[in-house]
This record gives structure tokens, C-alpha cells and sequence, in this order.
């Protein structure tokens, strides 16, 4: 036993003795030409070691540096690709001679990253390693079968711990012309173990544009221990912004899910996925595959989300009334967007979302099925609880080449169309429940392109409505006591015109919707006509015609009006469009019309009467010579006789 332990207290000194023998004896800054040498042929930049490299003793064999620099080549507007301030790196010697790895915790200070990417589309990352020759991809596999056989196993890595504090990492992209900032304030890693689980926690601050923002991320990390995939478990990414542009001037938001990625195919799955954005979620699962093309899986559900915090408000400037000397700017140009991304999904999967709100406009369930394959993108069939109705809708949309096409096949059935009207434009035309059908194909997708672009047709029933903007029963009534020499009726307070149907046609083209066909029916008139919609300047012009009834097993007020035609014009703005009911005109035409009738009709009594006359005329002519002939005939005989 005693010479057992002089044999291990023998070992001890002896590797004591080394470790300062190579503490003494080595100087790692001698190497350092030859370091730099090795990472300008490997990955083609200059590295530059400016700090001093120092073993440390205590309490592992360790190795640690001072300032680091890898410089990005010419041409780029940032002299460091990479800079690092001091770093730090224990490993225990025991665990060596069992082929095991063990690494004290890993200190790294200062970390300064720039990721820039050229007008030109040149990154600072590219050419950084050498294309493999024939000889260099026999030593890579060499070196795999020398990891496989060889003495140390590193599915037996251990790392006590990694910290990293003070990176920044700026991403440029010239092109795009957008600029972030990220300053990480800390990564801890806990210890490591293959198959075990780790903690991890991320804090970070990110600048980007005008918006500052802080994210913290918590999560179990798991390896396993062929390295062949990673989990990251109780996932809670928690994130903040701030900046002027923002609702109410700050957005929060958190993710937390259980997450893996498997390396050999590249898939990951979120499970138990909870998406929170202020007070929307979404939840459900989700996995993504990248291989030639993204596939994603998707089963979604949300709560009722509000929108209307995130909606576009017009600023004070452009709401107040600009004079002589306010200046108008041109409104920005409008841009296709490039739909080329398309091509490169395999998407599918389905979402229900409890409701949404935005602004007055309030939509019920929505559930939908949403694929994208060959660079189409389509929701078949997206049905929708709208304002006491159905809505259906199936609609695709297409990049051709950098075309951009689209096709709508939308129903609503049972809609309370005045409410709708009002909350989504601020409409208060039409009321009543609505039947509609749509259909349309367009390309562009510009809202200027939309508008003149959309080539559709569709027909629409109104039953149990009003008009709003003229009481047309009010203007005959009026029209009734003018003529009867009555007194005028008492106006109502609301201008509308009840009907029992409305019912129309019509196609789009061009930016112009044609009404080509138009019929309301009430018991008391009809209305029918034709009209049109500009979109694009988003008017009307309807002419129409008003023709009161009776029914025929009662009296009714309007009795007496039968057969009057009242031509109607709906003229301008949607929102606030002009009815003209020329009652007056009608009138004239209508006493015109009986006036011509009677005198059409004097004019048949006097040609009657003169007929009868010309006949009368011609008896008593053919009389008279019927006699003379008598008495002609007398006196030839007496003579003769």
C-alpha cells in the first residue's frame, strides 16, 4: 500500500513538474506568426493576435489571449470582420489519458461581429474557404476515420460552462439599405454534457432602424451524444421594443415552445408552440424541413385578435388642412412585390383564428386550409362568421415569372349588410340581408393595379332593406298633394326608402363596376335601372327609374300616381352620393304625354267626325242623283210616250 501511494504521489509530482516545465519552457507568442500564417491559408483572412497568449495554472491548465482581430478584405466599410477583446479556456489533464474532454468554462470578452453585404450583392463572408482538392478531401477523410477510431471520443465532451459577454454584432445590408444592431449582454451556458441537460440563457439589446429592443431567451439545451440532434426544451423567448412607429410607442412579445431539430434530415418541430404578440396568441404545432424547398406543417389556433392598435393612422400633418405654403409631396411609388420566394415553399397546413377586429370592423370564427406549392399560394376554402352571415372565400395567388396573378371565388350568405358597410368604409347606403356571389382574376398587386386590373362578374340579392339618402315614398306623396292642391306631408327626420328586395348584376373591367341590371320592389313602387361604380375615383352614377304601384285587391295612396315614370340619378362620392328624383320632370312629361294623348284623340274625333260628314255628303249626293235620274227618265218617257 505504501508503495502505492509513493508510486501516485511519484505521478503527481511528475505531472506537476511538467505542466511547469511547460509553463517555463513554452512561450505561446512564439507561435503566433505561424497561427496567423495558418488562418490567412485556411479561410483566406488576415487574422491578427495583437494581445499577448498566456497559460494560466489554476485552478485547470489553461490558455488565454488578449485582443484578436480578423480583419474582412478590401472593399468593405468595416475594417474587422471579427474582433474579440480577451478569451479564456481551461482544460483538465486527468480525463485526457481516459480520451475524455473536459473543458473549464470558456470566457470570451468583447466579441465585435460584422456582417456586411455590398450594393453589389458581395457578402464579407464569401471565398472564406478554399474549394477542397482531391488531396485535401482524402485528408478530411482521414481525419473523420481518425475521429471514429481514435483515442478520444467526443461523445464524452464535457465544457464546465461558456460565458460570453459585451458582443455586438452588426448586420449591413447595402442593398437593402437597412442596418441592425444587436449588443448580446450575456450568454451563459451551464455545464455540458452529451444527452444531459443544460442551461441556457441569451440576453440581448437590438437596435433596428428607429426601433430599440431587448430580448431574453431561457431554454434546456440537450445534445445528444452522436451530436445528431439538438433539443431545446421549456423554450421562453421573451422580447420588448420600443420607438415611435410602434403602437402606443412599445410591442411585446413572447414565444415558448419545446423544440427539435434533427441534423441528418433538417427538421425541426415546435410542439406546444405559443406565439404571444401584446394580447394576440397563437398556438399549436409547427415543423419545418429545409431541403431544396422550406416544407412547413401547421396546425394553428388563435384567440379573438384586435388589430386596430397596429393599424396605419394618418399622421396630424397630413390630417390638417395644408394651405398655399404647406408643400405637397408626391406619395411614394408603388412596388410589385417580388412573389419569386414562392417557388422555393412546400407549405401546408391549417388555422383557426377565434375572431378578429380591426378598427369598427369585426369579423367572427375564421377557420381556413392554406397551401403553397409551385409557386402558388391558396386558401381553399377560408370560411368566416361575418356580421350575423357566412363568408366563403377561395382565392390563389401566383408569381409567374415576376407576374403576379390572383383569383377570388367568394359567397356571402345571410350578411347584415349596413353594419358591414359601415364599420369596413363608412358606408350608410344599403341595409338589409344580403346574398352574394363574386367571382374574379386579376394581375398585379399594387392596390393602383388591383383597382384597374380586377376582371370579375357577380350578382347580388337585398331582401328587407333600405335605401338611406332619399325617401322616395315621402317625394310621391308630396307629388300627390301638389296635385290634389293638399297641403305638403310632414317630413321625416331619416331619409330612406323601405323595400321588400334589391336585386342586380354586374361585372368588373377596367376599374369600373357595371351595375347592368338593378331592380328594388316594394309595395308601393319599383325601381329598376342601371348604373356604374368607378373604382378609381370611387363614385357613382346611377340612372334609374321610380314607378309607383297598387296593389291590385287594395287602395293604396298612390292609386292615382299609376303609370307615372320618375327618373332617379345616384351621383357621386361612395360615401356621400347624390339622389335626384325629378318628380317635377315627370310631371311635366306625364301631363305632356296626356295632353298629347287628348289631343291625339280630338284630333281622331275630328278626322271621325269628318268622315262621317264626307260620308253623309256622299249619300245625300248619291240621293240627289238618284232623283234627277228618277225625273230624267219620267220626262224621257211623257216625250216618247
Amino acid at each position: 500500500m505504501k508503495l502505492l501511494i509513493k508510486l501516485l504521489a511519484g505521478l503527481f509530482a511528475l505531472l506537476i513538474l511538467a505542466a511547469v516545465t511547460l509553463l517555463i519552457v513554452i512561450d505561446p507568442n512564439d507561435y503566433k506568426e505561424e497561427i496567423q500564417a495558418q488562418v490567412k491559408k485556411s479561410i483566406n483572412r488576415e487574422l491578427l493576435i495583437k494581445g499577448d497568449l498566456g497559460w494560466t495554472f489554476f485552478p485547470q491548465l489553461g490558455f488565454s489571449s488578449g485582443e484578436i482581430v480578423l480583419n474582412n478584405l478590401d472593399g468593405f466599410n468595416r475594417e474587422h470582420l471579427a474582433k474579440i477583446d480577451n478569451a479564456a479556456v481551461g482544460l483538465a489533464v486527468l480525463p485526457l489519458f481516459k480520451g475524455e474532454i473536459q473543458i473549464a468554462e470558456v470566457t470570451v470578452n468583447g466579441l465585435l461581429l460584422n456582417l456586411i453585404t455590398n450594393k453589389d450583392g458581395t457578402s464579407n463572408l464569401d471565398n472564406m474557404f478554399p474549394e477542397k482538392t482531391d488531396l485535401a478531401l482524402e485528408q478530411t477523410d482521414q481525419q473523420a476515420d481518425a475521429e471514429k477510431s481514435g483515442v478520444f471520443d467526443a461523445s464524452k465532451l464535457q465544457l464546465a460552462g461558456l460565458t460570453i459577454k459585451n458582443a455586438q454584432i452588426e448586420v449591413q445590408d447595402l442593398q437593402a439599405g437597412s442596418t441592425t444592431k444587436v449588443n448580446i449582454d450575456h450568454i451563459l451556458l451551464g455545464k455540458f454534457v452529451p444527452g444531459e441537460a443544460t442551461d441556457l440563457a441569451v440576453a440581448t439589446k437590438l437596435l433596428v432602424a428607429e426601433m430599440d429592443g431587448h430580448l431574453d431567451l431561457q431554454t434546456k439545451l440537450i445534445i445528444a451524444p452522436d451530436f445528431s440532434t439538438v433539443q431545446l426544451n421549456d423554450l421562453k423567448l421573451e422580447s420588448e421594443f420600443s420607438g415611435a412607429d410602434l403602437p402606443n410607442g412599445k410591442l411585446s412579445s413572447s414565444i415558448r415552445s419545446d423544440i427539435a431539430y434533427d441534423l441528418a434530415s433538417s427538421t425541426a418541430k415546435l410542439s406546444d408552440f405559443i406565439v404571444q404578440l401584446d394580447e394576440i396568441n397563437l398556438t399549436g404545432d409547427l415543423s419545418v424541413q429545409a431541403t431544396d424547398k422550406t416544407k412547413v406543417r401547421f396546425a394553428l389556433q388563435g384567440n379573438t385578435w384586435d388589430l386596430s392598435p397596429y393599424m396605419a393612422k394618418p399622421s396630424e400633418k397630413a390630417a390638417e388642412k395644408t394651405d398655399g405654403s404647406a408643400q405637397q409631396t408626391a406619395p411614394p411609388a408603388e412596388q410589385e412585390p417580388d412573389l419569386s420566394f414562392l417557388h422555393d415553399l412546400d407549405v401546408k397546413g391549417t388555422l383557426a383564428i377565434a375572431g378578429i377586429k380591426a378598427d369598427d370592423l369585426k369579423i367572427g370564427e375564421i377557420k381556413t386550409n392554406i397551401t403553397i406549392s409551385q409557386g402558388k399560394a391558396q386558401i381553399k376554402p377560408l370560411s368566416a362568421q361575418l356580421y350575423e352571415g357566412l363568408l366563403t372565400l377561395n382565392a390563389q395567388l401566383a408569381d409567374a415569372k415576376g407576374s403576379n396573378s390572383y383569383q377570388i371565388d367568394s359567397q356571402l350568405k345571410d350578411i347584415k349588410i349596413y353594419p358591414l358597410l359601415v364599420d369596413a368604409a363608412g358606408i350608410d347606403l344599403l341595409s338589409g340581408t344580403t346574398a352574394f356571389n363574386f367571382s374574379a382574376s386579376g394581375k398585379g398587386l399594387t392596390a393602383s393595379k388591383i383597382k384597374s386590373g380586377l376582371v370579375g362578374e357577380g350578382d347580388f340579392t337585398l331582401l328587407d332593406g333600405e335605401l338611406y339618402g332619399i325617401n322616395i315614398p315621402q317625394e310621391l306623396r308630396a307629388l300627390k298633394a301638389k296635385l290634389s292642391g293638399q297641403p305638403a306631408p310632414t317630413e321625416e327626420d331619416i331619409k330612406k326608402t323601405d323595400f321588400a328586395s334589391l336585386t342586380g348584376q354586374f361585372n368588373i373591367s377596367k376599374g369600373i363596376v357595371n351595375n347592368n341590371k338593378l331592380l328594388m320592389l316594394s309595395p308601393v313602387m319599383r325601381l329598376d335601372g342601371a348604373g356604374l361604380a368607378d373604382i378609381l375615383q370611387e363614385s357613382l352614377n346611377y340612372k334609374l327609374s321610380v314607378t309607383p304601384l297598387s296593389k291590385s285587391d287594395a287602395e293604396t295612396e298612390l292609386q292615382d300616381l299609376r303609370g307615372l315614370t320618375i327618373p332617379l340619378l345616384i351621383t357621386g362620392p361612395f360615401t356621400q352620393p347624390k339622389f335626384a328624383l325629378d318628380t317635377e320632370g315627370a310631371l311635366k312629361e306625364q301631363l305632356k304625354a296626356k295632353a298629347d294623348a287628348e289631343l291625339q284623340k280630338q284630333k281622331q274625333k275630328l278626322q271621325e267626325k269628318k268622315q262621317q260628314l264626307e260620308e253623309k255628303s256622299q249619300e245625300k249626293i248619291k240621293e240627289k242623283s238618284k232623283e234627277l235620274e228618277e225625273k230624267l227618265k219620267n220626262k224621257l218617257g211623257d216625250l216618247f210616250g
